[in-house]
């Protein structure tokens, strides 16, 4: 059964949250502090293909991109070279890689998720989720344990819980604050406009990221602040809406941002694209900049790479555009992506 958000009494109790979460803990947020080792951009490459904003890796630290047309490709760390995983696989709106593969969720009118084989590309598990669904609805993210699917749906916001199982799709806080932008999207530290000159808002939920415990969910908008919620709190069906928006907690006030990735110790670095830094923050809360570089305003995506030889480990950032910023127009016939390799200190 779809639970929305529409009743006057639940409705303020969202805003009530909403309110709650963005003063105390964001007043309290310590300033970025440049760290003492600093990370360093050690490769750049062009790539050959237009992609979406999105890099997803395998536990072993090999990297997965996403095609502008749904098509899911193997990208080599060391040269950039895209290969097409299958050509046979449907269009993909959203992508993750888990111990168990790669994690996909078809493009409408008929959404499912998929279980894909990374090697193969073999679709190992197809589950629809039509019925948790709205007009409008698009999937910008998930995220996969071991029995469920959270996945976040920017176009009509609201999370979506799939038991892997069963195959139960529930939608949940349709509606709620924190899963949509309320300021504009910063770049270079100037407004990101749109074609008739008016400034943007970071638009709806589009980073999601789940902990090595998958105990806890960090979410967010692109201009933030970044939350998190338990895992539990939105599977226990004794809850309701209610007692799940009082969990909805803001962890962290962030700048407008270009990517997100999270690594094995829970540490979250992102892309900062209004200063153009590498920031870091990890479960101690304490926030780093690792890195200035004028190449990170232009950062669409990052995923963790598996670290060479004494390396601890590198980060992978696609930066450029594959279209204009107000996209409006058809994607260019050359691409002016690139791909950036980061030692992490």
């Amino acid at each position: 059964m779809k639970i929305r958000l529409s009743s006057l009494l639940t409705s303020a109790l969202i805003m009530s949250a909403a309110v709650l979460g963005l003063s105390p803990a964001a007043r309290a947020d310590r300033p970025w502090q440049d760290a003492h080792v600093q990370a360093r951009i050690v490769g750049e490459h062009e790539l050959s293909l237009p992609l979406a904003p999105s890099l997803n890796s395998l536990p072993d630290g090999s990297p997965f991109a996403l095609g502008m047309t749904g098509k899911i490709y193997r990208l080599d760390p060391v040269d950039s070279r895209l290969t097409l995983l299958m050509d046979e696989l449907p269009a993909i709106t959203a992508l993750t890689a888990t111990s168990q593969g790669l994690w996909a969720v078809t493009q409408a009118p008929t959404p499912a998720l998929l279980n894909i084989a990374p090697d193969t590309g073999v679709i190992l598990n197809h589950i629809g989720f039509s019925n948790a669904l709205a007009v409008g609805s698009h999937i910008s993210a998930l995220q996969v344990t071991d029995s469920k699917a959270f996945l976040v749906d920017d176009g009509v916001p609201a999370f979506v819980i799939i038991d892997l199982r069963s195959g139960h799709a529930e939608r949940l806080l349709e509606g709620a604050p924190s899963l949509s932008s309320h300021a504009p999207l910063i770049r270079h530290g100037q407004p990101v406009t749109t074609a008739q000159g008016q400034p943007k808002t970071g638009g709806n939920v589009r980073f999601l990221l789940l902990d090595h415990g998958k105990n806890w969910l960090f979410y967010q908008t692109p201009t933030g602040p970044l939350y998190r919620i338990g895992t539990d709190i939105l599977t226990d069906s004794s809850l309701g809406p209610a007692e799940r928006i009082e969990a909805m907690t803001n962890w962290r006030r962030t700048p407008s941002l270009g990517g997100m990735t999270i690594s094995r110790d829970d540490t979250i670095y992102m892309i900062d694209i209004e200063h153009g830094d590498l920031l870091a923050f990890g479960a101690d809360r304490l926030p780093w900049r690792l890195l200035h570089d004028e190449k990170l305003y232009d950062a669409q995506a990052v995923t963790l790479l598996k670290g060479r030889s004494g390396v601890p480990g590198r980060l992978a950032v696609l930066t450029g555009s594959a279209m204009p910023e107000n996209g409006m127009n058809p994607a260019p016939t050359t691409n002016h992506q690139h791909l950036l390799e980061i030692t992490l200190p």
